[in-house]
């Protein structure tokens, strides 16, 4: 007879990065947390969602109930998380436009953060 083996849920960590800059010191402080948690957290899994190829926001994309292939995968990937991890250069007391922008894309194209209990 053979043990039943617990296993853990895993916490999806959506991470997003507010500057598009490779040499980014906020996109370091996202790979330094995803080489923390595989090395140290079990449980938690932290991907990388780039946003840079996501479009300025414009209602016109949504096109019979679907949008361009960059909103759909970036909605897929915040649809599948768990949490977010934002990491922004503060720019004007606030995020950055391209954080703004992602954000912007996910509730108005029917998916809110208040809505998946995501902290925004």
């Amino acid at each position: 007879m053979e043990a039943a083996i617990a296993v853990k849920p895993v916490i999806k960590v959506a991470a997003l990065c507010g500057s598009l800059r490779k040499a980014s010191f906020n996109r370091g402080l996202i790979r330094s947390a995803i080489k923390i948690s595989k090395e140290a957290i079990n449980g938690m899994e932290i991907e990388y969602v780039d946003i840079a190829p996501l479009p300025m926001l414009n209602t016109d994309l949504e096109v019979d109930g679907t949008y361009p292939p960059a909103v759909e995968a970036f909605r897929r990937k915040i649809l599948e998380a768990d949490s977010i991890l934002f990491a922004s250069p503060e720019y004007n007391y606030s995020v950055t436009e391209m954080v703004g922008n992602g954000k912007k894309i996910v509730t108005v194209f029917k998916l809110n953060f208040f809505t998946l209990n995501l902290s925004v």
